[in-house]
């Protein structure tokens, strides 16, 4: 799944379009607004080492200031967990960077590079948002602090987000947030949103071939399309990729709603349904949801986009799946 999220990533990010609605919509500085991205150049290359490739992606971009120039570096974060270095791995990829402009191309004096973090995981992000934070530094040496290397990222954090104000922002970067955050319930509404932006940005083929590529390499990733190769080759018109994207967007709300994720569920659920059902771990957990978790492990969805739907416990989930095997 990561090598697919990681590719969706990618494409959308090489939109210089899609990275102003970030800036201008997530970083609360007057220059975001004064960037001209007409100008904008993505640099094609990775300074995440091998050990996190599997975790994280790099996009890294040179903008344009009035007379003056900066590198934006952007970290995505696919892991569910919360590393406490990431600042300091994000100093390292930073400086790999600045050591390539000194060396490769001459530089004589650096320009700002503007890190961001955007991580997209489930737990509260709790690492240190500074360099500084990291280094313990005893009573007895703190004349030695002002020759502490200083270093800080600028977060964005999905799950921190208010959903009010994401839905307040009708723009492609919010909505993927909202799908990437979101319950099943906010998956239906998204679905409906979607559409609507296909409208928004109809003279923007660019900025919705983007939005569309992203969005099927969503749906393959967490199981819900199967056959994506009609829908990619489609994209290079969009309006007919549009048509096709949102005839598939609403089969598959039907399809889960189907499957039980409505409010049905939800009373079944508290009324305790418990027919079918494995006795002790599963104990409590009703037959469609039950249902639901076996539907989507056949598809291959992760364990947590699963957990997340479903409303399952880990425990319970590992019972199903001992269970399939059997």
């Amino acid at each position: 799944m990561s090598t697919v999220h990681d590719k969706g990533y990618k494409y959308l990010f090489s939109n210089p379009l899609i990275v102003k609605e970030l800036l201008q919509s997530f970083v609360s500085m007057d220059w975001v607004h004064h960037i001209d991205f007409t100008k904008a150049e993505t640099i094609d290359k990775s300074y995440v080492t091998d050990q996190y490739k599997e975790y994280e992606a790099d996009i890294i971009y040179k903008l344009y200031f009035k007379e003056s120039e900066l590198y934006l570096y952007l970290l995505i974060e696919f892991q569910s967990t919360v590393d406490r270095f990431i600042a300091f791995r994000m100093l390292q990829y930073i400086m790999e960077l600045y050591r390539e402009l000194i060396y490769k191309h001459k530089c004589r004096s650096l320009p700002v590079v503007f890190p961001i973090l955007m991580y997209n995981g489930d737990k509260k992000w709790t690492a240190p948002l500074s360099l500084q934070e990291l280094i313990e530094v005893p009573p007895v040496l703190k004349q030695c602090k002002p020759y502490i290397p200083h270093f800080q990222y600028y977060p964005i954090i999905e799950n921190a987000i208010d959903k009010t104000t994401l839905h307040s922002m009708m723009n492609v970067i919010s909505t993927v947030f909202l799908l990437e955050t979101g319950d099943a319930e906010e998956f239906f509404k998204t679905v409906d949103r979607i559409r609507e932006l296909l409208h928004i940005y109809d003279n923007e083929p660019l900025l919705l071939r983007t939005l569309l590529y992203w969005l099927v390499q969503y749906l393959q990733s967490h199981g819900m399309v199967e056959e994506k190769s009609i829908i990619l080759k489609a994209i290079e018109q969009p309006q007919e990729a549009s048509t096709m994207l949102s005839r598939t967007l609403e089969k598959i709300k039907k399809d889960l709603r189907k499957e039980g994720f409505n409010q049905g569920v939800q009373v079944g659920i508290q009324k305790g349904i418990q027919k079918g059902m494995k006795d002790g771990l599963l104990r409590g957990v009703t037959r469609e949801r039950i249902n639901i978790a076996q539907k989507l492990l056949k598809h291959g969805m992760d364990d947590r986009s699963i957990l997340k739907i479903t409303k399952l416990k880990k425990y319970q989930l590992d019972e199903i799946k001992k269970d399939k095997k059997k």
